[in-house]
């Protein structure tokens, strides 16, 4: 079945995982991080027809068949300005026209702060309708 073009031009991204997968070799963003909330928001996206990314702290948008290494770095607000090329270029060249953002609630998640800031500078950058969505928070 062919995928129309308006559903195809929202993004349903989220950020990524403090856990992952620690093999050596490089591994699909989908499958190196280990979040049920990642996985849920992939499945939505797939059953809705929408484009998918991850919020790397450390590489900007990356799609879920990425290839990456293992890494461990949180994104900080001092860092977002380096990393905005990087997204606003994924944005430009897969024609997004919205971007739904599920995090998790800042009161229970707020070293997320710094990715939300940067969805939110690259989407005013590009001029893309930015929707963030929280979503229920699991107790661990």
């Amino acid at each position: 079945m062919m995928q129309s073009h308006t559903q195809k031009a929202i993004l349903f991204c989220t950020y990524c995982s403090a856990v992952k997968r620690k093999e050596r070799r490089l591994l699909p963003a989908i499958r190196r991080y280990l979040s049920p909330r990642i996985r849920a928001v992939y499945r939505e996206s797939k059953r809705k027809g929408a484009g998918f990314a991850i919020l790397s702290g450390q590489f900007g948008l990356i799609g879920p068949w990425k290839k990456i290494p293992h890494y461990d770095h949180l994104l900080k607000s001092s860092e977002i300005h380096a990393l905005l090329p990087r997204m606003v270029g994924y944005l430009e060249r897969k024609k997004y026209r919205a971007v739904r953002f599920y995090h998790e609630p800042l009161r229970h998640s707020p070293r997320i702060r710094a990715y939300l800031k940067a969805i939110a500078h690259a989407c005013r950058a590009t001029g893309i309708r930015l929707t963030l969505i929280e979503i229920a928070h699991r107790r661990r």
